[in-house]
């Protein structure tokens, strides 16, 4: 196999990046099942020519894993944002549950 094959595989780890930079999650799911294939793909024993293409994939995947750690967490915090605001918009809600049935008009 020639390092043609290897050097895909650190174009495809740059795309992933970039597009988890940008938030572009369902975009990064489906490059990562091409990623997933293309590494099916390959050899099980590298040759030792793609060392350098594997170890720049590797540090790629490494950055990619970070920014999406971070993408969760951030998402995490805007839930408990989201949480948060239902809990203080329930104490406005009338006794019971109900919604009222009057409007004031005064206004």
């Amino acid at each position: 196999m020639s390092l043609a094959a290897y050097e895909q595989l650190v174009r495809l780890a740059e795309r992933e990046l970039e597009l988890a930079r940008a938030g572009r999650l369902e975009e990064v799911a489906a490059l990562q099942a091409e990623r997933d294939e293309h590494v099916a793909s390959l050899p099980p024993r590298p040759p030792a020519e793609a060392r350098p293409a594997l170890e720049r994939a590797a540090a790629l995947q490494q950055e990619i894993t970070l920014v999406l750690a971070e993408t969760a967490q951030a998402v995490t915090e805007e839930l408990r944002r989201v949480d948060r605001g239902r809990a203080v918009a329930r104490t406005y809600a009338p006794a019971g549950g109900a919604p009222s049935s009057t409007v004031d008009r005064s206004a």
